[in-house]
């Protein structure tokens, strides 16, 4: 049958993540991009996209039409058998096929993703691979407790989160290298759709450092900065992750990783590991990998919008703005103006309300100290029936100026000496 073509990059095998003790969702592939000789006897039909008969099928006994699928789980390739159950294909460790009528890569195989190239090859780069657990121990242990090098006591990105996000992503570590925790700058081993590349880092003092692996998402170089901690799916730890993900971005404004919706959103899912997050992770990725399919371009950012939509629903705090509404509420200036006004502006902030609304501005007369909010109403160009009254910003310049003249007061109130 025909198939419609597309430009964008195949996928190697279905990724799931997580493992196969379970019911696993697998989102198939809407095209034939599989070697024949990975394919074997499995052979594909074209429907049309988002059909549940578009997919790899196999010839099994009593002459039946098995469903397959080429996954890749655990940084492990299997063929396996699908199921329809609940409106979804799924599979778990019982579909696992092992038969000679389907094929696999070979590490000499071109195609296969850990393959380097002879004109490419680096024994810096070609490294074995572990488990992900070894490795992790592994390249901390290298690039971290070391006592190689200076040392400097400058802060530095922290190296671990970067080694483990790496290495989930099938990046190997290279460990004949200058450690990471010994070279300034501090180097980001970075993650998503990464290409390694040989460069020279000048150290303190313009010293030249060895040759050493960066990591580099595209040819428009590697990204710059501090990358999120990983997210476990703590609710708590949502907000900050996204405030970090996006001052991420933008130091990185003008690279390709950034610039694009598709590798954005592939850059943050790459940050977010544990069980926790592992399901829906995987129903993201699947959700984005159809959209490609569907024939959305990598640059709309619609892919972009729909996914931080989608993770703030998962993810952050339902009760916020509730809780944050009651914590102004009970808001109560003390001794720095300073913190009052930072602390009522975040609290606003997060409870969703404008700091101009006549509500707002009676929630701020009510917090602030009673002698203050007085001072402040009896200034002559204060009118309590001016339609529109002040603004916060109003309000906060009058209160700062009546709290200056305050202490500035009470340096006079020290009684007089009679001798």
């Amino acid at each position: 049958m025909k198939h419609r073509t597309n430009t964008r990059t195949t996928l190697a095998a279905v990724v799931l993540i997580g493992t196969l003790d379970q019911d696993k969702r697998v989102y198939r592939r809407q095209q034939d991009n599989l070697p024949e000789h990975v394919k074997g006897k499995a052979y594909f039909e074209f429907h049309r996209f988002r059909h549940r008969d578009t997919r790899y099928y196999i010839n099994l006994p009593k002459k039946t039409h098995g469903v397959v699928e080429f996954i890749k789980v655990e940084d492990k390739d299997y063929w396996v058998k699908l199921l329809w159950k609940n409106d979804q294909w799924i599979t778990n460790q019982g579909g696992v096929l092992h038969t000679s009528k389907l094929g696999s890569w070979k590490e000499t195989d071109p195609q296969h993703p850990h393959y380097i190239s002879p004109e490419h090859f680096s024994p810096t780069l070609h490294t074995a691979i572990k488990q992900p657990e070894e490795e992790i121990l592994a390249g901390g242990v290298y690039h971290i407790a070391t006592l190689q090098g200076s040392h400097p006591f400058t802060e530095q990105a922290p190296i671990l989160p970067q080694i483990e996000a790496a290495v989930h992503q099938g990046i190997p570590i290279p460990l004949n290298t200058t450690p990471a925790g010994t070279v300034q700058p501090q180097l980001s081993i970075q993650t998503t759709m990464a290409e390694q590349i040989d460069t020279t880092i000048t150290g303190p003092e313009g010293q030249l450092q060895p040759n050493i692996n960066v990591i580099n998402h595209n040819t428009n170089g590697a990204l710059k900065g501090n990358p999120p901690p990983i997210f476990d799916g703590d609710r708590s730890k949502s907000r900050n992750f996204l405030t970090t993900f996006y001052l991420w971005r933008l130091t990185n404004k003008h690279n390709d990783t950034m610039r694009k919706p598709y590798s954005r959103v592939t850059a943050l899912l790459s940050y977010m590991s544990r069980p926790q997050v592992d399901s829906w992770k995987e129903e993201q990725l699947g959700k984005l990998i159809e959209e490609i399919d569907d024939g959305t371009q990598e640059t709309d950012e619609t892919l972009w919008d729909t996914f931080i939509e989608n993770f703030k629903q998962a993810y952050t705090n339902t009760n916020l703005r509730e809780e944050a509404y009651q914590a102004l509420c009970k808001l109560r200036q003390k001794e720095s103006l300073d913190e009052f006004f930072a602390d009522f502006k975040r609290l606003a902030r997060d409870a969703n309300v404008a700091l101009d609304d006549h509500g707002t501005i009676k929630l701020l007369k009510n917090t602030l100290a009673g002698p203050l909010t007085r001072s402040v109403i009896q200034l002559p160009e204060y009118n309590i029936s001016a339609n529109p009254g002040w603004t916060f910003k109003k309000w906060e310049n009058e209160t700062r100026k009546q709290h200056l003249k305050w202490k500035t007061g009470m340096q006079y109130t020290k009684p007089i000496d009679p001798q």
